[in-house]
This record gives C-alpha cells, sequence and structure tokens, in this order.
C-alpha cells in the first residue's frame, strides 16, 4: 500500500528509531499518531508531523496500549499501519573502548580492558579478559524484567489492539527489534519479536493484514532503519514476515 492519506501508528516514537519511523512516514503522506511513554518527548514530535497526533501512553501495560490504539481510531478513523519499536540498550562494546555495565544505574562507564593479546604464533585470534565476568551475570533482576517489558511486552499488545481495530479491513504490522550478543535481555526481546512476528502472522492472514520484522544490530542507525520499515509498509508482495532484514547495521 502506498504511504499517502494512510493511518500509521508508531510505538517508541519519542526517540530514537521510533521518531525516525514517525518522521519518515509523515513525509511519505501517511498520517501518523506517535505514541511513547514519554510525554515532553512524544509532544515534541508529533508536533513537528505535518498531519499527525501524539499519544502519551505505557505500551508495555495492556489497558493503556488499548486506550491509545481507541483514541487514534477515534481521532483517524482507522489504523492502517503499525510500527512497534522501543528504546534499545546501548551496546557495552559499540564503537570504542569496551564498556561495563554499571547494575546501580543501568548505564555502561567505558573501561580499559584488562588483559593483552594472545601470545604471537599461538594460532588463536587476541582476545580481552573481562574482568567483570561474563554479560549473563551483569544482568540483574530489574533490567531484565525493563527490558522485556518494553520491548516485547509493548510488542504484543499493541499487536494485538490494533490487529483487533483492524478487523477484515487489512493492513499491515511492522514490528522492529534490535539485538546484541552482549546484551541477553536485549536479544532475549529480539528472538521473542521475531516469534511473535511468525504467531501472529499465521493468524492475520485470513484478515488481510501483512505482519513483518525488522531486525537491526548493535547501535542501528534510526534513519536507516526507518527507511527499511517505510520500505516494507509499502510492499505488498513477497513473505509474509521478513526475519533478520539488515537494518541500520553498523
Amino acid at each position: 500500500m502506498g504511504m499517502e492519506g494512510k493511518v500509521a501508528l508508531v510505538t517508541g516514537a519519542g526517540s530514537g528509531i521510533g521518531a525516525a519511523v514517525a518522521r519518515r512516514l509523515d513525509a511519505a503522506g501517511a498520517r501518523v499518531a506517535a505514541l511513547d511513554a514519554d510525554s515532553s518527548a512524544v509532544e515534541i514530535v508529533g508536533g513537528g508531523l505535518w498531519s499527525g497526533m501524539a499519544v502519551c501512553a505505557e505500551a508495555a501495560d495492556p489497558a493503556q496500549a488499548e486506550s491509545a490504539v481507541t483514541a487514534v481510531v477515534g481521532h483517524f478513523g482507522r489504523i492502517d499501519l503499525l510500527v512497534t519499536t522501543a528504546p534499545a540498550l546501548p551496546c557495552p562494546r559499540g564503537r570504542g573502548a569496551p564498556r561495563a555495565a554499571d547494575p546501580a544505574t543501568g548505564g555502561f562507564a567505558a573501561r580499559t580492558p584488562a588483559g593483552g593479546p594472545a601470545a604471537a604464533g599461538d594460532g588463536s585470534a587476541a582476545r580481552q579478559a573481562d574482568p567483570d565476568g561474563p554479560a549473563t551475570l551483569a544482568v540483574d533482576d530489574e533490567t531484565w524484567h525493563l527490558v522485556l517489558g518494553t520491548q516485547l511486552d509493548a510488542a504484543f499488545y499493541t499487536t494485538r489492539a490494533v490487529l483487533r481495530a483492524m478487523g477484515g479491513d487489512g493492513g499491515v504490522i511492522v514490528a522492529v527489534a534490535v539485538t546484541c550478543p552482549h546484551l541477553p535481555p536485549q536479544s532475549a526481546a529480539a528472538g521473542g519479536i521475531r516469534g511473535l512476528v511468525r504467531a501472529v502472522a499465521r493468524d492475520a492472514e485470513p484478515l488481510g493484514v501483512l505482519v513483518r520484522s525488522v531486525t537491526a544490530r548493535c547501535t542501528p542507525d534510526p534513519v536507516e532503519v526507518a527507511d527499511t520499515v517505510a520500505g516494507l509498509a509499502v510492499t505488498t508482495g513477497g513473505p509474509t514476515w521478513a526475519l533478520d532484514s539488515p537494518a541500520g547495521s553498523p
């Protein structure tokens, strides 16, 4: 479907990938509802859209997700496209020096890795010792539940609400996942989203709804991801779901 005049709901639209997707769809002529739990951020994004609205809601809360979808349908009359996104944790081993997770703040502090390269000529790749131990052991319970909630739960609740609102009128749902091998919760959420897309695609096909996914890797470029999402949203042929679309990889 073309984007001109279509109604799109974008979650996590207060910043990052979500904001980039909202602006990209708006530029393509869609009427965009930008949803985020950060009221100040989403008001800025929504206010900058040519034909859009800001919706302040926590997508990870099922009641708020349902209410948000109802509000969008009440304002625009329908929803043709849903794009689910959520802020991703920064990769602890992204560009620059490796960084260690700080359980107290949930952030990452730069550090100089201990140890040195493997001895020359031993036939092995150079490795750096990690004084903080395996990444899995650095994940606290709060971070685990927070990441799965804001990403996987939010994707499910909004998808369920929008699929119900679409009824048999057809539409497109695109779920964006960000995976990182150094962040177990991030990878788990991404895997869950991809599995969710497979399952929902089967349910949605008889309703004329295409369900697709975009998987970006560590530190994705929001604009590149937004371009990929926009392409999937207007392409009606091909597989119902697209796994590991290489968007925004470094």
